[in-house]
């Protein structure tokens, strides 16, 4: 019998409160009172997290990236790589083209004294195609070209990471994810040949009272976007304070999985689908919904201090 994706979230956080019991005995073995808090903590969290599906903020031990060299990057340093980065579903550096609720146009791009990229949701009288609002999605997919001179940039297993602070307000999904062309077949034979890993998401509600609030969460999808689509939730985990904080968000990625991290911390593993076994390019967006007809934080951005990719040694 199929479990339930709900309940599968459920039974990995009962399987967590099991495991966490050691950890807790070595931190009081060490005296560290500090990470004796945090994993009281957890530890609370995680029976919320098995009864109601809710949030728990990471408490693993970190990524041991000394496992890993940097091979490439973007730092956003008053600018970004046009070689490399071009429009998600926006054919050019002029054009603009609706998406879900606002429309996607290069103009939401800017950047900040100290160098870091801004995508800035908004809503404008005199846009390029009117009164609405308007956002921005970015990809290094190598296999289009919509401005001249791309390369782009694709890569087959590693860590990928982006350090990031959120927008403000209801309506609003930003993301950093992966993805390749191969996705659109109905057939990926589960993944293998196609997938979009989703480092990370927000809900869309944006109310400061619910217990998702300041959270994010990691999905695979599989299988194009029709009826043959399938996708794992790999449950909801808090940041620190992400609308005002940097926080960093990454994905380790290998034949044997898919591991997520918040603030290099590990939030959850799985590896759903088979695993992609093909280069996957890199996307930057903020998605808009209706909600965003209660959003009184515009203009909002998501402000991009870096992504960078890493591989094995």
């Amino acid at each position: 019998m199929q479990i339930s994706l709900f309940t599968k979230r459920q039974l990995s956080a009962l399987k967590s409160l099991f495991l966490i019991f050691p950890l807790i005995a070595k931190a009081l073995t060490g005296m560290n009172l500090k990470r004796v808090a945090t994993l009281m903590t957890a530890m609370a969290q995680l029976f919320g997290a098995f009864f109601a599906d809710t949030p728990v903020a990471p408490y693993k031990e970190s990524i041991d990236m000394s496992r890993f060299d940097l091979v490439w990057s973007d730092e956003f340093d008053h600018g970004f790589d046009t070689a490399v980065w071009q429009g998600h579903y926006v054919y050019g550096a002029n054009d603009t083209q609706l998406r879900d609720t606002a429309y996607w146009n290069r103009d939401q791009v800017s950047f900040t004294d100290d160098g870091c990229l801004k995508l800035t949701v908004e809503y404008k009288e005199n846009g390029p195609k009117g009164a609405g609002y308007y956002s921005y999605g970015m990809e290094t997919n190598p296999n289009k070209n919509y401005s001249g001179d791309h390369t782009g940039y694709e890569q087959l297993y590693g860590y990928f990471e982006v350090r990031c602070i959120l927008p403000k307000g209801a309506g609003l999904n930003p993301a950093f994810w992966l993805l390749t062309d191969g996705m659109w077949d109905d057939d990926t034979d589960g993944g293998v040949t196609g997938a979009e890993i989703d480092v990370f998401e927000t809900p869309t509600d944006y109310d400061a009272d619910s217990e998702f609030f300041g959270s994010v969460f990691h999905t695979i999808h599989v299988d194009a976007y029709g009826d043959a689509h399938k996708k794992e939730i790999q449950g909801w985990f808090y940041a620190n304070d992400p609308y005002n904080t940097f926080n960093t968000y990454g994905v380790e990625w290998n034949e044997d999985g898919y591991t997520f991290y918040i603030n290099g911390a590990e939030t959850a593993h799985t590896d759903f689908g088979g695993v992609c076994r093909v280069p996957l390019y890199l996307i930057l967006s903020v998605g808009v919904d209706e909600k965003i007809a209660n959003n009184n934080d515009l203009p909002a951005s998501m402000v991009v201090d870096y992504v960078r990719c890493y591989q094995y040694k």
